[in-house]
């Protein structure tokens, strides 16, 4: 994964002597990109005013590069994708297993069950940094709420649809647990955001984000989507054919349902950049109606934290392969199955690992490591001005197991 973000009034896209130029007089920027040689794979779109030609769209859809199109608000508005494959066979087996609601319920029951192992998963990792979050207690609500909605099941009068109601309501509930936990994360990190639901009186939050966090959230879900849709369309699914959320006009369910399997990623992006201090009020802009947006830095570094976390690497099919990939081969997966090429239907997504030398907890250490403490440790003055750059540029780094130890006995305010 690798977007570029056009952001701010006065942009343009066009091309010039086979070159893709994007150019911002007022700020004086210029990028230029020669045919085959651009290492982007999206170009995201953020701004109310700008240009861009027939020709330069033409020069995206033919270097598969799709580009998204966001609102005022960090929504998704559209996205215009390369020509998808023609395949007629699964789109009307896609159609004829939505139809068979025993089958659309294995497979949404599929989507919830990928969704709790990534929800529980990424809170066991995050407890181990954040002592707010009580991994036990959370593993006990999880396995309260799998439990009564086993033993609604047990029920053999009750109707496949009714089954659906229940496992979309189980989901939110699942969805509600993970939510309380990240509220105790963000309240610890920016309590002066004042987070406290995903939900505002407007009943608006996916269009209108109420606080700075929604905002972030907002943002970065319409960022998975254009993935989701872009990962959907390379395969030849229909978007609007869902199996866990239904069908409805105007909506892609299908994209809502892969979306569920990677959603972790965005609340995991949005606390480290949380985790990392870098982010106060004046980061975000507050509308004349008391919405609020993120400012154009805000936005590049939610989105390089997006990519980061999309680019790294977890165990799958015998090697590693980043989360983005790992995307784009579970969509196929699903292709074999719809089609009949493959009887076994697994969604599940390999689990997240925060490695010792890039924990949220070493990041704040280091971050605040006074002189006095930089020499106790024996750390060579430019190397943790290095370490601190990479941290502020969202990169990984290294320490070696003897700081790191000493970094345990350091005590910190």
């Amino acid at each position: 994964m690798n977007p570029l973000l056009v952001s701010g009034f006065g942009t343009s896209i066009s091309v010039e002597k086979r070159r893709l130029v994007i150019q911002n007089r007022l700020k004086n920027e210029k990028l230029e990109f020669y045919p085959h040689h651009i290492e982007h794979d999206s170009v995201i779109v953020d701004g109310h005013t700008g240009s861009i030609t027939f020709e330069s769209m033409r020069w995206l859809l033919k270097h598969d590069i799709a580009l998204a199109l966001l609102n005022w608000n960090g929504n998704l508005l559209g996205i215009t994708l390369p020509q998808e494959p023609k395949i007629g066979k699964l789109r009307v087996a896609q159609y004829q297993k939505y139809l068979d609601d025993t089958i659309r319920f294995k497979i949404a029951l599929e989507f919830v069950n990928s969704k709790v192992t990534c929800t529980c998963n990424l809170l066991e990792e995050l407890a181990r940094f954040y002592s707010a979050l009580d991994i036990s207690q959370i593993k006990s609500e999880f396995d309260r709420e799998i439990a009564v909605y086993d033993s609604g099941l047990r029920d053999e009068n009750n109707a496949i649809l009714t089954r659906l109601k229940k496992l979309m309501i189980f989901e939110g509930r699942i969805a509600q647990i993970h939510l309380e936990q990240f509220k105790k994360i963000v309240a610890e990190l920016a309590p002066q955001f004042r987070f406290i639901s995903r939900m505002n009186k407007s009943n608006s939050w996916n269009t209108n984000a109420s606080d700075e966090i929604n905002a972030l959230l907002n943002y970065g879900y319409a960022v998975l989507e254009s993935l989701v849709r872009k990962a959907l369309n390379a395969v030849g699914f229909d978007p609007a054919i869902g199996f866990l959320h239904e069908v409805a006009q105007s909506k892609t369910p299908l994209v809502y349902d892969f979306q569920e399997l990677f959603r972790w990623i965005i609340d995991y992006s949005v606390i480290q950049i949380l985790d990392e201090n870098r982010l106060s009020k004046a980061d975000f802009i507050v509308t004349e109606n008391y919405h609020i947006r993120l400012r154009e830095s805000t936005a590049k570094l939610l989105v390089e934290k997006i990519t980061n976390n999309f680019n790294n690497k977890a165990p799958f099919r015998g090697k590693n392969y980043a989360y983005d990939l790992i995307l784009l081969y579970k969509a196929q997966e699903f292709a074999n199955y719809i089609s009949g090429k493959n009887s076994k239907l697994d969604l599940s997504i390999p689990e997240l690992k925060i490695t010792d030398d890039d924990t949220l907890e070493l990041k704040r250490k280091i971050m605040k490591m006074t002189p006095d403490q930089r020499k106790r440790l024996g750390i060579n003055k430019s190397t943790l001005w290095y370490m601190k750059k990479n941290i502020a540029d969202g990169k990984n780094i290294k320490v070696y197991d003897k700081i790191l130890s000493k970094l345990d006995l350091e005590e910190y305010d």
